[in-house]
């Protein structure tokens, strides 16, 4: 984990686009194959891929705990650092490099111990069945535990990254793009190949362990597992439109509403959201209705409230 986060470091350090692909296309051709697919979702940011539900439930105050209580301070010390820095993950590091730290960081690259002796860095797998640990920990005492013995193990560095990832604010300025044409230029493969794997898949991941064994042309659409949006393309004028997508080409009427994908396949049916979670809950006579339909499939479109035969917002 360590040297994702150095990798993370020098990647927030440059503005340059194409540096930052650069540095994570190096990191990701040379990366571990066990590695890869958890290495590559938490560059997005998340502990888990856009398509999976889990959230990991570890609020501020737990993990203010749990540094505290690892770097032997107050907590008001990380308080002070997140005045500072304005940023949990870099309070988190700043409080752990403090002189009041009990232990010694851990340098080198995940699973090196470094040469005083102190305990290994955690690799990039590891953190991952952690983060899976925290999820189905049941109750606040067991996932403070299973991420208390997490922190225990990273160098002031990891850490940061730890906490910026289970926080969702990694803030490296990696756009999905990038990470795309950084899988692209990693394996040799065409933007337009990963793009469309990623869009199936709803896990950029495994898109990237697709890529890298040059099996990107598998993906199929699986029902539900919720695709990627396809979403709108900018354009200056009509005649960019035509010349686009000419010569004939259908408008009809757009109501705001929520985006929503359904899923349908027999007698059951779910509803995602744009941001892929399952909201079938929140929209059950919609869910209901789509059982009663006669084909199996998915289909793309907007949520919409009628009332008196006039089409209402959410």
């Amino acid at each position: 984990m360590r040297r994702w986060s150095q990798v993370a470091g020098r990647i927030a350090a440059t503005i340059r686009t194409s540096e930052k692909t650069r540095l994570l296309a190096d990191y990701l051709r040379d990366a571990e194959p066990e590695a890869l697919r958890d290495a590559v979702i938490f560059f997005t940011g998340r502990a888990f891929a856009e398509s999976d539900a889990r959230v990991a439930g570890l609020g501020w105050a737990t993990i203010g705990d749990a540094v505290a209580r690892v770097a032997g301070v107050d907590r008001a010390a990380l308080a002070a650092a997140y005045d500072r820095h304005s940023d949990l993950g870099l309070a988190v590091g700043d409080v752990l490099a403090g002189p009041e730290m009990s232990r010694g960081p851990a340098p080198g690259y995940p699973g090196e111990a470094d040469p005083a002796g102190t305990v290994a860095s955690p690799t990039v797998p590891e953190v991952a069945a952690t983060f899976a640990e925290i999820v189905s920990a049941g109750g606040p005492a067991a996932k403070s535990a299973a991420f208390e013995s997490l922190l225990r193990r990273c160098d002031p560095l990891s850490a940061t990254y730890v906490v910026k990832i289970l926080a969702g604010e990694l803030r490296i300025g990696l756009r999905d793009g990038l990470l795309q044409a950084a899988i692209a230029q990693a394996f040799g493969r065409s933007i337009e190949a990963v793009s469309t794997a990623a869009m199936l898949t709803g896990d950029i991941g495994e898109t990237a362990v697709l890529a890298r064994e040059d099996r990107l042309g598998t993906t199929r659409l699986r029902l539900f597992r919720p695709l990627r949006f396809m979403l709108a393309s900018p354009a200056e004028d009509a005649a960019e439109i035509m010349t686009r997508l000419g010569p004939v080409v259908w408008t009809e009427d757009k109501y705001d509403g929520i985006r929503a994908q359904l899923h349908r396949r027999g007698a059951e049916a779910r509803l995602f959201s744009r941001d892929l979670n399952d909201v079938s809950g929140q929209f059950p006579e919609v869910v209901t209705a789509a059982t009663r339909l006669d084909w199996d499939g998915v289909l793309d479109g907007e949520l919409l409230a009628y009332r008196d035969g006039v089409v209402l917002p959410f």
